[in-house]
Protein backbone atom coordinates (compact mmCIF):
# COMPACT_ATOMS: atom_id res chain seq x y z
CA UNK A 1 0.00 0.00 0.00
CA UNK A 2 2.97 2.34 0.45
CA UNK A 3 4.42 1.72 -2.89
CA UNK A 4 1.15 1.87 -4.54
CA UNK A 5 0.43 5.76 -2.24
CA UNK A 6 3.97 6.90 -3.80
CA UNK A 7 3.22 5.49 -7.25
CA UNK A 8 -0.46 7.34 -7.15
CA UNK A 9 1.37 10.63 -5.49
CA UNK A 10 4.08 10.72 -7.82
CA UNK A 11 1.44 10.23 -10.88
CA UNK A 12 -0.20 12.93 -9.45
CA UNK A 13 2.72 15.20 -9.66
CA UNK A 14 3.82 14.12 -13.00
CA UNK A 15 -0.52 15.33 -14.11
CA UNK A 16 0.07 18.30 -12.60
CA UNK A 17 3.40 19.32 -13.09
CA UNK A 18 4.43 17.39 -16.02
CA UNK A 19 7.62 15.64 -13.62
CA UNK A 20 8.13 13.36 -10.92
CA UNK A 21 8.63 14.63 -7.79
CA UNK A 22 11.87 13.47 -7.68
CA UNK A 23 13.20 15.18 -10.18
CA UNK A 24 14.41 19.12 -9.34
CA UNK A 25 12.41 21.94 -10.47
CA UNK A 26 13.04 25.69 -10.44
CA UNK A 27 9.54 26.32 -11.68
CA UNK A 28 7.41 28.50 -9.43
CA UNK A 29 4.35 26.69 -7.78
CA UNK A 30 1.05 27.87 -9.22
CA UNK A 31 -2.16 27.07 -7.21
CA UNK A 32 -4.57 26.78 -10.00
CA UNK A 33 -4.60 27.01 -14.00
CA UNK A 34 -5.47 29.86 -15.95
CA UNK A 35 -8.12 28.19 -18.70
CA UNK A 36 -9.44 25.79 -15.91
CA UNK A 37 -13.33 25.36 -14.68
CA UNK A 38 -13.47 26.42 -10.47
CA UNK A 39 -14.52 22.36 -10.09
CA UNK A 40 -10.97 21.40 -11.84
CA UNK A 41 -9.10 24.17 -10.45
CA UNK A 42 -10.57 22.87 -6.45
CA UNK A 43 -9.49 19.42 -7.32
CA UNK A 44 -6.19 20.40 -8.81
CA UNK A 45 -5.97 22.32 -5.09
CA UNK A 46 -7.14 19.70 -3.18
CA UNK A 47 -4.43 17.31 -5.20
CA UNK A 48 -1.29 19.75 -5.07
CA UNK A 49 -2.35 19.84 -1.17
CA UNK A 50 -2.87 15.98 -0.90
CA UNK A 51 1.01 15.82 -2.43
CA UNK A 52 2.38 18.45 -0.31
CA UNK A 53 0.62 16.18 2.86
CA UNK A 54 2.23 13.61 1.53
CA UNK A 55 5.37 15.01 0.90
CA UNK A 56 5.59 16.91 4.37
CA UNK A 57 4.85 13.38 6.29
CA UNK A 58 7.20 11.98 3.90
CA UNK A 59 9.44 14.98 5.17
CA UNK A 60 8.55 14.01 8.76
CA UNK A 61 9.16 10.83 8.49
CA UNK A 62 12.58 11.60 7.09
CA UNK A 63 13.45 13.93 10.19
CA UNK A 64 12.06 11.02 12.82
CA UNK A 65 14.21 8.68 10.82
CA UNK A 66 17.38 11.52 11.44
CA UNK A 67 16.40 12.14 14.83
CA UNK A 68 16.17 8.83 15.81
CA UNK A 69 19.73 8.40 13.92
CA UNK A 70 21.07 11.50 15.73
CA UNK A 71 19.94 10.10 19.40
CA UNK A 72 21.76 6.66 18.12
CA UNK A 73 24.70 8.78 17.45
CA UNK A 74 24.80 10.53 20.74
CA UNK A 75 24.29 7.33 22.63
CA UNK A 76 27.28 6.05 20.69
CA UNK A 77 29.32 8.71 21.43
CA UNK A 78 28.08 9.08 25.13
CA UNK A 79 29.65 5.32 25.11
CA UNK A 80 32.93 6.03 23.77
CA UNK A 81 33.16 9.05 26.35
CA UNK A 82 32.45 6.91 28.85
CA UNK A 83 34.77 4.08 27.37
CA UNK A 84 37.30 6.71 27.16
CA UNK A 85 36.78 7.73 30.62
CA UNK A 86 37.71 4.64 31.57
CA UNK A 87 40.29 3.83 29.42
CA UNK A 88 42.01 7.34 31.25
CA UNK A 89 41.48 6.13 34.67
CA UNK A 90 43.30 2.60 33.92
CA UNK A 91 45.77 4.99 32.53
CA UNK A 92 46.91 6.63 34.87
CA UNK A 93 45.90 3.56 37.40
CA UNK A 94 48.79 2.09 35.18
CA UNK A 95 50.70 4.97 35.51
CA UNK A 96 50.61 5.19 39.50
CA UNK A 97 51.71 1.41 39.14
CA UNK A 98 55.00 2.24 37.11
CA UNK A 99 55.70 4.95 39.21
CA UNK A 100 55.10 2.71 42.46
CA UNK A 101 57.25 0.29 40.60
CA UNK A 102 60.01 2.60 39.81
CA UNK A 103 59.96 3.42 43.45
CA UNK A 104 60.07 -0.25 44.53
CA UNK A 105 62.71 -0.81 42.46
CA UNK A 106 64.44 2.27 43.62
CA UNK A 107 64.14 0.66 47.19
CA UNK A 108 65.04 -2.81 46.13
CA UNK A 109 68.68 -1.00 44.88
CA UNK A 110 68.96 0.99 47.94
CA UNK A 111 68.61 -2.32 49.69
CA UNK A 112 70.60 -4.34 47.56
CA UNK A 113 73.64 -1.40 48.06
CA UNK A 114 73.01 -2.02 51.96
CA UNK A 115 73.23 -5.30 51.77
CA UNK A 116 76.71 -4.80 50.16
CA UNK A 117 77.68 -2.86 52.45
CA UNK A 118 76.81 -4.94 54.95
CA UNK A 119 78.28 -7.96 53.36
CA UNK A 120 81.63 -6.17 53.14
CA UNK A 121 81.81 -5.15 56.77
CA UNK A 122 81.09 -8.75 57.61
CA UNK A 123 83.85 -9.89 55.99
CA UNK A 124 85.66 -7.12 57.62
CA UNK A 125 84.64 -8.46 61.23
CA UNK A 126 85.11 -11.86 59.91
CA UNK A 127 88.75 -11.62 58.84
CA UNK A 128 89.63 -9.40 62.55
CA UNK A 129 87.23 -12.37 64.55
CA UNK A 130 89.80 -14.87 62.43
CA UNK A 131 92.32 -12.95 63.50
CA UNK A 132 91.14 -12.77 67.21
CA UNK A 133 90.33 -16.35 66.77
CA UNK A 134 94.32 -17.10 66.53
CA UNK A 135 95.18 -14.71 69.13
CA UNK A 136 92.90 -16.66 71.57
CA UNK A 137 94.29 -20.12 70.10
CA UNK A 138 97.81 -18.89 71.20
CA UNK A 139 96.30 -17.73 74.70
CA UNK A 140 95.00 -20.98 75.12
CA UNK A 141 97.60 -22.83 74.35
CA UNK A 142 99.31 -20.49 77.18
CA UNK A 143 96.53 -21.08 79.50
CA UNK A 144 97.31 -24.50 78.77
CA UNK A 145 100.29 -24.83 79.99
CA UNK A 146 99.83 -22.48 82.77
CA UNK A 147 96.93 -25.29 83.91
CA UNK A 148 99.06 -27.91 83.45
CA UNK A 149 102.03 -26.11 85.69
CA UNK A 150 98.64 -25.69 88.54
CA UNK A 151 97.65 -29.18 88.22
CA UNK A 152 101.28 -29.89 89.16
CA UNK A 153 101.08 -27.46 91.87
CA UNK A 154 97.88 -28.95 92.93
CA UNK A 155 99.50 -32.79 92.63
CA UNK A 156 101.68 -31.31 95.61
CA UNK A 157 99.24 -29.37 97.64
CA UNK A 158 97.34 -32.60 97.22
CA UNK A 159 100.76 -34.71 99.03
CA UNK A 160 100.94 -31.88 101.54
CA UNK A 161 97.33 -32.12 102.12
CA UNK A 162 97.94 -36.13 102.39
CA UNK A 163 100.58 -34.75 104.94
CA UNK A 164 98.59 -32.58 106.79
CA UNK A 165 96.08 -35.45 107.15
CA UNK A 166 98.07 -37.86 108.50
CA UNK A 167 99.59 -35.27 110.81
CA UNK A 168 96.05 -34.41 112.04
CA UNK A 169 95.23 -38.11 112.22
CA UNK A 170 98.38 -38.49 114.52
CA UNK A 171 97.51 -35.41 116.62
CA UNK A 172 93.81 -36.72 117.17
CA UNK A 173 95.49 -39.85 118.26
CA UNK A 174 97.26 -37.93 120.76
CA UNK A 175 94.49 -35.54 121.50
CA UNK A 176 92.51 -38.89 122.53
CA UNK A 177 94.95 -40.64 124.42
CA UNK A 178 95.21 -37.06 126.24
CA UNK A 179 91.63 -37.32 126.55
CA UNK A 180 91.60 -40.65 128.12
CA UNK A 181 94.92 -40.35 130.31
CA UNK A 182 93.14 -36.86 131.47
CA UNK A 183 89.50 -38.33 131.88
CA UNK A 184 91.10 -41.28 134.43
CA UNK A 185 93.19 -39.03 136.20
CA UNK A 186 89.85 -37.18 136.86
CA UNK A 187 87.84 -39.81 137.58
CA UNK A 188 90.64 -41.33 140.25
CA UNK A 189 90.60 -37.72 141.44
CA UNK A 190 86.75 -37.60 141.77
CA UNK A 191 86.75 -40.97 143.02
CA UNK A 192 89.40 -39.67 145.84
CA UNK A 193 87.63 -36.17 146.46
CA UNK A 194 84.13 -38.26 146.87
CA UNK A 195 85.09 -40.26 149.14
CA UNK A 196 86.79 -37.41 151.36
CA UNK A 197 84.36 -34.62 151.74
CA UNK A 198 81.63 -35.83 149.06
CA UNK A 199 82.17 -32.46 146.57
CA UNK A 200 83.76 -32.87 142.65
CA UNK A 201 84.73 -29.04 142.66
CA UNK A 202 88.62 -30.70 142.09
CA UNK A 203 87.76 -32.95 139.58
CA UNK A 204 86.63 -29.82 137.39
CA UNK A 205 89.58 -27.87 138.16
CA UNK A 206 91.18 -30.59 136.75
CA UNK A 207 89.48 -31.21 133.92
CA UNK A 208 89.72 -27.55 132.53
CA UNK A 209 93.49 -27.56 131.57
CA UNK A 210 92.46 -30.47 129.26
CA UNK A 211 89.91 -28.44 127.79
CA UNK A 212 92.11 -25.69 127.44
CA UNK A 213 94.73 -27.86 125.66
CA UNK A 214 91.96 -29.71 123.53
CA UNK A 215 91.08 -26.11 122.47
CA UNK A 216 94.73 -25.20 121.67
CA UNK A 217 95.11 -28.34 119.64
CA UNK A 218 92.05 -27.51 117.66
CA UNK A 219 92.80 -23.89 116.86
CA UNK A 220 96.39 -25.44 115.50
CA UNK A 221 94.64 -27.56 113.33
CA UNK A 222 92.20 -24.59 112.23
CA UNK A 223 94.99 -22.51 111.64
CA UNK A 224 97.02 -25.53 109.26
CA UNK A 225 93.77 -26.13 107.58
CA UNK A 226 92.96 -22.44 107.15
CA UNK A 227 97.12 -21.90 105.87
CA UNK A 228 96.21 -24.84 103.20
CA UNK A 229 92.57 -23.04 101.86
CA UNK A 230 94.85 -19.83 100.78
CA UNK A 231 96.97 -22.06 98.56
CA UNK A 232 94.34 -22.78 96.71
CA UNK A 233 92.18 -20.42 94.05
CA UNK A 234 88.91 -19.00 95.11
CA UNK A 235 86.63 -21.49 93.08
CA UNK A 236 89.07 -24.73 93.35
CA UNK A 237 87.06 -28.23 94.75
CA UNK A 238 89.59 -28.71 97.08
CA UNK A 239 88.04 -26.21 99.00
CA UNK A 240 85.02 -28.59 99.77
CA UNK A 241 87.42 -31.54 100.77
CA UNK A 242 89.18 -29.14 102.98
CA UNK A 243 85.65 -27.62 104.25
CA UNK A 244 84.89 -31.39 104.84
CA UNK A 245 87.74 -31.93 106.53
CA UNK A 246 86.98 -29.04 108.96
CA UNK A 247 83.46 -30.00 109.66
CA UNK A 248 84.57 -33.63 110.88
CA UNK A 249 87.19 -31.91 113.08
CA UNK A 250 84.73 -30.02 114.74
CA UNK A 251 82.01 -32.43 115.06
CA UNK A 252 84.39 -35.03 116.36
CA UNK A 253 85.13 -32.23 119.37
CA UNK A 254 82.18 -30.96 119.84
CA UNK A 255 81.48 -35.29 120.36
CA UNK A 256 83.88 -35.71 122.51
CA UNK A 257 82.98 -32.29 124.32
CA UNK A 258 79.71 -33.57 124.76
CA UNK A 259 81.34 -37.03 126.14
CA UNK A 260 83.26 -35.50 128.68
CA UNK A 261 80.32 -33.30 129.61
CA UNK A 262 78.19 -36.47 129.91
CA UNK A 263 80.93 -38.05 132.12
CA UNK A 264 81.19 -35.57 134.30
CA UNK A 265 77.53 -35.11 134.99
CA UNK A 266 77.21 -38.74 135.66
CA UNK A 267 80.63 -38.49 138.04
CA UNK A 268 77.91 -35.72 139.82
CA UNK A 269 75.28 -37.73 139.79
CA UNK A 270 77.52 -40.29 141.22
CA UNK A 271 78.89 -38.04 144.36
CA UNK A 272 75.50 -36.56 145.19
CA UNK A 273 73.79 -37.58 148.67
CA UNK A 274 70.84 -40.27 148.51
CA UNK A 275 68.74 -37.45 148.90
CA UNK A 276 69.76 -35.34 145.81
CA UNK A 277 69.47 -38.32 143.99
CA UNK A 278 66.35 -39.37 144.88
CA UNK A 279 65.45 -35.53 143.87
CA UNK A 280 67.10 -35.61 140.34
CA UNK A 281 64.90 -38.69 139.73
CA UNK A 282 62.22 -37.29 140.93
CA UNK A 283 63.08 -34.43 138.32
CA UNK A 284 63.90 -36.30 135.82
CA UNK A 285 60.34 -37.74 135.49
CA UNK A 286 58.78 -34.43 134.65
CA UNK A 287 57.69 -33.86 131.42
CA UNK A 288 60.02 -31.78 128.79
CA UNK A 289 57.24 -29.44 128.32
CA UNK A 290 57.26 -28.37 132.55
CA UNK A 291 57.97 -25.06 133.01
CA UNK A 292 58.56 -25.78 136.68
CA UNK A 293 61.89 -24.02 138.00
CA UNK A 294 65.14 -25.01 137.49
CA UNK A 295 64.00 -27.54 134.95
CA UNK A 296 66.89 -26.39 132.39
CA UNK A 297 69.19 -28.48 134.22
CA UNK A 298 67.54 -31.78 133.32
CA UNK A 299 69.60 -33.83 130.44
CA UNK A 300 65.81 -33.52 128.50
CA UNK A 301 66.04 -29.51 128.36
CA UNK A 302 70.00 -29.60 128.12
CA UNK A 303 69.71 -31.15 124.98
CA UNK A 304 66.56 -29.13 123.49
CA UNK A 305 68.84 -25.37 124.11
CA UNK A 306 71.22 -26.63 121.32
CA UNK A 307 70.25 -24.59 117.88
CA UNK A 308 70.95 -26.50 114.53
CA UNK A 309 72.57 -24.16 111.97
CA UNK A 310 72.88 -25.18 108.58
CA UNK A 311 75.09 -22.16 106.03
CA UNK A 312 75.98 -22.35 102.81
CA UNK A 313 79.06 -20.86 101.49
CA UNK A 314 80.27 -19.22 97.56
CA UNK A 315 82.98 -21.60 97.41
CA UNK A 316 80.95 -25.03 97.85
CA UNK A 317 78.25 -26.43 96.99
CA UNK A 318 77.33 -28.57 99.71
CA UNK A 319 75.71 -26.98 102.72
CA UNK A 320 77.41 -27.13 106.62
CA UNK A 321 76.25 -27.74 109.57
CA UNK A 322 77.10 -26.79 113.39
CA UNK A 323 75.60 -26.36 116.56
CA UNK A 324 74.98 -23.64 118.66
CA UNK A 325 74.58 -24.55 122.47
CA UNK A 326 71.52 -21.93 122.45
CA UNK A 327 67.89 -21.86 122.40
CA UNK A 328 66.79 -20.79 118.94
CA UNK A 329 65.87 -16.61 119.45
CA UNK A 330 68.98 -16.35 121.81
CA UNK A 331 71.66 -17.03 119.13
CA UNK A 332 73.45 -13.94 118.18
CA UNK A 333 75.70 -12.98 114.95
CA UNK A 334 78.48 -13.17 117.40
CA UNK A 335 77.35 -16.59 118.01
CA UNK A 336 77.35 -17.54 114.68
CA UNK A 337 80.58 -16.34 113.76
CA UNK A 338 81.90 -17.92 116.60
CA UNK A 339 81.01 -20.91 115.43
CA UNK A 340 81.77 -20.48 111.64
CA UNK A 341 85.18 -19.49 112.51
CA UNK A 342 85.58 -17.57 108.84
CA UNK A 343 88.18 -15.12 108.54
CA UNK A 344 87.61 -11.89 106.13
CA UNK A 345 85.15 -9.75 105.79
CA UNK A 346 81.49 -11.52 104.91
CA UNK A 347 78.10 -10.86 104.58
CA UNK A 348 75.59 -12.55 106.35
CA UNK A 349 71.99 -13.54 104.85
CA UNK A 350 69.52 -16.10 107.36
CA UNK A 351 66.15 -17.51 106.05
CA UNK A 352 63.34 -15.89 107.52
CA UNK A 353 59.38 -15.13 107.01
CA UNK A 354 58.66 -11.64 106.34
CA UNK A 355 54.27 -10.88 107.11
CA UNK A 356 54.02 -8.62 103.76
CA UNK A 357 56.90 -10.81 101.26
CA UNK A 358 56.56 -14.53 102.76
CA UNK A 359 59.73 -16.52 102.95
CA UNK A 360 63.08 -14.12 102.17
CA UNK A 361 66.91 -13.74 103.13
CA UNK A 362 67.51 -11.22 105.86
CA UNK A 363 70.32 -9.97 106.34
CA UNK A 364 71.72 -9.35 109.67
CA UNK A 365 74.63 -6.59 110.41
CA UNK A 366 75.44 -6.20 114.47
CA UNK A 367 76.94 -8.96 116.44
CA UNK A 368 74.19 -8.84 118.96
CA UNK A 369 71.46 -8.74 117.03
CA UNK A 370 69.38 -11.72 117.36
CA UNK A 371 69.35 -14.53 113.92
CA UNK A 372 65.67 -15.52 112.59
CA UNK A 373 64.85 -19.05 112.71
CA UNK A 374 63.19 -21.14 110.23
CA UNK A 375 61.46 -24.43 111.42
CA UNK A 376 63.16 -25.12 114.16
CA UNK A 377 66.39 -24.04 113.18
CA UNK A 378 68.57 -21.61 111.40
CA UNK A 379 69.05 -21.43 107.71
CA UNK A 380 72.47 -19.12 106.81
CA UNK A 381 74.46 -18.06 103.38
CA UNK A 382 77.50 -16.36 104.19
CA UNK A 383 79.43 -14.41 101.14
CA UNK A 384 82.94 -12.84 101.13
CA UNK A 385 82.49 -9.02 100.93
CA UNK A 386 85.23 -7.53 98.69
CA UNK A 387 84.48 -4.18 99.72
CA UNK A 388 82.76 -3.49 96.03
CA UNK A 389 80.34 -1.49 97.44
Amino acid sequence: MEEAKKMISGLQALLLNGSLPEDEQEASFVLCEHGACPEEQLIIIRSRLDQSTEENQDLKKELLKYKQEARNLQGIKDALQQRLAQQDASVLQLKQELLRANMDKEELHNQNVDLQRKVEERNRLLGEYKKELGQKDRHLQQHQAKLDEMLRQLSEASYQQADLERELEHKEALLAQCMKREAEEVMGYSNHSTQSNGFLQPASKVAAPTAHRGTNDLQLVRDALRSLRNSFSGHDPQHHTIDSLEQGISSLMERLHRMETQKRQERRVRGKSPASRAANEYRDSWSPNSKLPHSHSTPTMSSSACTKVLYFTDRSLTPFMVNIPKRLGEVTLKDFKAAIDREGTHRYHFKALDPEFGTVKEEVFHDDDIIPGWEGKIVAWVEEDNGEN
